[in-house]
């Protein structure tokens, strides 16, 4: 049996649409992406490490004040 052509005027005025492929361009810039936040994280992490940390026992022994000056 063979098939005959679409008679339908509507179907034939529009070719069906492709999908576009997000192809190796997405891959790429998300794995840029990961990288960038890996390395600005492993960044903040040793910055906040190396600050000072002050203990509460510190903290509290400033916040008293010091009768012994005059």
């Amino acid at each position: 049996m063979i098939r005959q052509p679409s008679t339908d005027p509507v179907q034939d005025t529009f070719p069906p649409k492709k999908k576009k492929k997000r192809g190796c361009c997405f891959g790429c810039s998300m794995i840029l992406v990961l990288i960038l936040v890996l390395i600005l994280g492993t960044i903040g992490y040793y910055v906040y490490q190396s600050w000072p940390k002050i203990s509460a026992v510190e903290k509290e022994y400033n916040e008293i004040p010091d009768y012994n000056q005059k």
